[in-house]
């Protein structure tokens, strides 16, 4: 009765019942499976989307509580796959990100390991390019920036980003 007390204040009180997990190793076995591996020594594969053929750049957060990686598929006129989203697992969750729909090249955890930013443009030729900042627990928007392009379409030089770009564009 008593544990049964405690599980109802807790619960009542918004406070997690069981403590989130820690992530220690994220990796891609020789088969091209993720494997993630809780500080508790339990091995999580994922599985990939139907038309998925691949894992790339696994990361764990700083603070141990998020893995993620990009989810790579084939697409016509290219010899590799693409990353064309980002999934983020967290306390038994998967959050997944498309942001405009461009291939996401590069990403990362921010603020601790609270936030996650990507970049995504074009194939080839660095176009269209797109930032965005997500809270990490909830997935929700934080910010989002485009860079000012010319006639080429192009990202013009020496723009002012936010701080959360310049992060993410100097960890790469």
């Amino acid at each position: 009765m008593r544990v049964l007390t405690i599980a109802l204040v807790t619960l009542l009180s918004g406070l997690p019942v069981f403590a989130a997990e820690t992530y220690v190793r994220a990796t891609v076995d020789k088969d091209g499976q993720l494997r993630i591996v809780t500080a508790g020594g339990q091995t999580i594969a994922p599985k990939k989307d139907v038309e998925q053929v691949g894992f790339g750049k696994p990361q764990i957060s700083p603070d141990g509580v998020a893995v993620g990686w990009l989810a790579e598929y084939r697409k016509c006129c290219t010899s590799y796959p693409i990353p064309m989203k980002l999934m983020i697992h967290s306390n038994g969750s998967v959050r997944t990100y498309t942001g405009s729909g461009l291939p996401i090249w590069r990403w990362g955890f921010q603020a601790g390991g609270a936030q996650v930013a990507f970049e995504q443009e074009t194939v080839h030729g660095g176009l269209n390019v797109h930032y965005e900042l997500h809270d990490v627990a909830t997935g929700r928007l934080l910010a989002e920036y485009d860079p000012v392009v010319g006639p080429d379409k192009r990202s013009l030089p020496k723009q002012k980003v936010p701080t959360w770009v310049a992060e993410l564009d100097g960890n790469q």
